[in-house]
């Protein structure tokens, strides 16, 4: 097997947008010998094989991961609907950041910032107040944090525990993203608004469903269109990946349009609390979504969809509507920020005594320093 091959890599140009740079391209050699060093050539090609071969004919898991939904029937081009861009619309959109701040193996400081923003067409409306927590997490208290924000969003005492730190992270944001979306839903809000955020309508969280039928009934009450994205995609066909098939047809039964294609998923009724969809929503993306959408008496499909692609022609986010791009931005922490963040912590816990020697052998990561020259 010859490592040393050609590909081709995008060329940075100042008059086009980063989502089309696949259109613009240079040569480059990348020695792949040097990157796979040590690695069985037949171990690879063994691994390339069978990637190939479940695309072809997949085997199903013996136990599905939670949140993954099989779906049934043929995709067949009858199910496609097109539909066209709004002239105006109005959206607010709801997103969560975390990262782990510190890490000391028996406990960590977490940040989690939930936030969303608001747009009158295509004007910035506003932002809101982050949503802020820092978390401090421990196996030995793992259980009481958790119960203290279940109970406050959702009500009652949660029916099960995250099984360990990160997802007990996970857990508290998705539960401070859905507090977000219920939160909004109290202000005056115009018919016809879509209040979106990132992520599906699926309980996910044991117990959280009582919270999401409150929100899924307050949206039709007040005629607003409640819809979830998800960037990543859990819908499986024939237990293989769900979107390349229904994309790769849409392309091709339906070029250069937009496009959704409803799916069914009736066996999901009781985890599930709004209809989902797959959609292109720009003619020239290279993204299809899996879309959650939850629609008020009177609204069809094609003008939900019609709204969401009114918003997802920015250049840089091309087939992805702007304002959950934006607030995904605004919560999001950056490596500066994480940085910061570490530096404060320790100068306040030196302030409060704590020796500096033992903050440096709690806290160091010899993994730092390894990849400092990466």
């Amino acid at each position: 097997m010859r490592f040393l091959s050609f590909i081709c890599l995008p060329k940075v140009s100042e008059s086009i947008s980063f989502s089309y740079l696949p259109y613009t391209l240079k040569y480059a050699v990348i020695d792949f010998r040097r990157m796979l060093k040590g690695l069985n050539e037949k171990e690879l090609e063994n691994v390339v094989s069978q990637m190939v071969s479940d695309m072809e004919e997949p085997q199903p898991g013996s136990a599905q991961e939670k949140g993954i939904i099989e779906i049934k029937g043929d995709i067949t081009e009858s199910n496609f609907q097109a539909f066209t861009k709004s002239e105006n619309a109005e959206m607010l959109a709801v997103d969560g950041g975390s990262a782990t701040i510190l890490n000391a193996g028996s406990f960590v400081v977490a940040g989690v910032r939930v936030g969303h923003v608001i747009f009158h067409g295509k004007e910035f409306s506003g932002a809101s107040e982050p949503d802020y927590h820092l978390l401090h997490l421990a196996s030995g208290h793992l259980e009481k944090y958790y119960e203290i924000f279940f109970e406050k969003i959702v009500g009652g005492n949660p029916p099960d525990y995250p099984k360990g730190l990160e997802e007990a992270v996970g857990r508290i944001r998705a539960l401070m993203e859905w507090n977000q979306v219920e939160k909004i839903q109290s202000q005056d809000i115009p018919e016809g608004a879509v209040l979106a955020f990132d992520g599906a309508m699926w309980a996910g969280i044991k117990g959280v469903g009582d919270l999401l039928e409150r929100i899924v009934e307050q949206a039709k009450q007040k005629k607003i269109i409640l819809c979830g994205i998800s960037k990543k995609s859990m819908l499986v066909h024939n237990s293989r990946p769900l979107i390349p098939a229904v994309q790769m047809l849409g392309d091709d039964s339906l070029p250069g349009a937009t496009w959704h294609y409803p799916l069914d998923t009736g066996n999901y009724a009781e985890k599930l609390f709004g209809k989902i969809y797959l959609a292109k929503l720009h003619p020239r993306s290279r993204y299809v979504f899996r879309v959650d959408l939850s629609l008020p008496g009177g609204v069809e499909p094609e003008q939900a969809f019609g709204k969401l692609a009114y918003y997802a022609d920015d250049p840089t986010y091309v087939g992805y509507p702007y304002p959950l791009a934006r607030v995904h931005n605004d919560v999001a922490f950056s490596r500066a920020e994480v940085s910061d963040l570490k530096a404060m912590l320790r100068a306040a816990a030196l302030q409060k005594g704590m020796n500096p020697k033992e903050w440096q052998l709690t806290f160091q990561d010899f993994h730092e320093i390894l990849d400092t020259g990466r």
